[in-house]
């Protein structure tokens, strides 16, 4: 497919655009179609790692533990996913390659409000007109000059208050065109030559040693989303603040009216927007190349294996424990022992008690009387008996 071609004048901006975007869509496309095709080295590359894979997990079910049925699963589930990113066209295409290069656009146009413009209704044709304004603005300048006076003021009353309207209009339309092809052009052929290496990143995801890489090229292709959706903000939010005061200096210059600040404005906008330009792609380059996909060991064996860092190791014994016989002189010994250990501890807590009892009168010097044995207070002192058992008695 032929792209269109670059010329200068009013559709420079537009027509580098489209064969950006062209170039990009075709390598993309082109690249990983021809990878994947039968008998090419791509194909001669996977099918070998494939084979490797399934050796080796072969061996480990004929010589290893028994595996869970979920790491079955997952080694299918593996090799199906392979073989879809590297084989199958229309199935990338529709899961990655229109995600990648068309769907910021849509999801720009559903998050941005009304009064933003939108990217997918004449965007670039838009971007070309402010650069047909700018270079508009280079030819006629501010217009200042020599014939400039009025009120009798001096002849360079503006030169104090603004740049110099070539080196301003040059700067600024320079900055607007270098930042806004570049960007865009980093984006869509970066996004183009990581999907057309699809088919040879596929078989990294099969090994630990090499899930690493594929990993660091499936953030890549996220960054590239990203980095597209941020881009289309960014770039509507320009034409939003730089379209009307275009538009402004545009009428005035047209109505005869100097505008002496006109050029420092346009390079402090054309400034701006490329150091937040900057600022996004980094910001969206962190955020996709923060968290890093796991590389080994799935999340509960990481899981578990922080936690054993954490507590302790602890041994459990699974053999039988062998129980210490002793003789019967050193079971005679122990027994006499525990029984003169026993009548100690109950002769001392005996004369612990009867220490804690008093007797409640006490001689004149404050004397306590001794304590009555264990059992032996509230004793009766007065013999009861019944009026039967008297009469009994006193019967002749």
């Amino acid at each position: 497919m032929a792209c269109p071609q670059v010329v200068t004048g009013s559709e420079f901006l537009v027509r580098t655009l489209a064969h950006l975007d062209c170039q990009a869509q075709t390598i993309g496309s082109f690249g990983f179609q021809s990878l994947a095709e039968r008998g090419s080295l791509a194909g001669i590359v996977l099918g070998a790692l494939l084979a490797v894979f399934i050796g080796l997990y072969a061996i480990r079910l004929l010589f290893g533990p028994g595996d869970e049925p979920r790491d079955l699963v997952n080694a299918v589930l593996k090799v199906g996913i392979v073989l879809t990113m590297a084989i199958s066209w229309p199935a990338w295409r529709t899961v990655a390659y229109d995600t990648v290069l068309y769907g910021p656009a849509e999801v720009a146009a559903a998050i941005m409000p009304s009064t933003l413009p939108d990217p997918r209704d004449g965007f670039a044709q838009r971007l070309q007109n402010l650069d047909t304004g700018f270079a508009t603005l280079t030819v006629v300048g501010s217009g200042r000059g020599p014939a400039d006076t009025r009120n009798d003021a001096p002849v360079n009353s503006f030169a104090a208050v603004a740049m110099d309207d070539q080196t301003a209009f040059g700067w600024g339309r320079s900055l607007y065109l270098a930042t806004t092809i570049g960007s865009l052009a980093a984006l869509r052929l970066a996004g183009g030559l990581l999907l057309a290496l699809a088919p040879l990143f596929a078989g990294l995801m099969l090994f630990d040693l090499t899930r690493g890489i594929f990993s660091g090229w499936l953030r890549g292709l996220a960054l590239v989303a990203l980095g597209s959706l941020g881009m289309t903000v960014l770039l509507s939010v320009q034409l939003a603040v730089t379209e009307p005061w275009l538009a402004d200096v545009v009428q005035r210059r047209t109505s005869g009216l100097p505008t002496p600040t006109a050029p420092t404005e346009m390079l402090a906008l054309t400034l701006a927007f490329a150091i937040a330009t900057a600022s996004v792609l980094f910001v969206l380059g962190k955020v996709a190349f923060q968290q890093a996909l796991s590389a080994g060991r799935p999340a509960l064996a990481r899981i578990a294996a922080e936690r054993a860092t954490r507590e302790p190791a602890q041994t459990v014994q699974s053999s039988r424990t062998l129980m210490p016989v002793h003789s019967r002189a050193v079971a005679i010994s122990e027994s006499v022992a525990a029984s003169v250990r026993r009548e100690t501890v109950t002769a001392d807590r005996a004369r612990s008690i009867g220490a804690l009892v008093t007797s409640p009168a006490a001689g004149p010097a404050g004397r306590v009387a001794p304590a009555e044995p264990l059992g032996s207070g509230y004793r009766r002192t007065s013999r009861r008996d019944a009026r039967s058992q008297r009469t009994r008695d006193e019967r002749p």
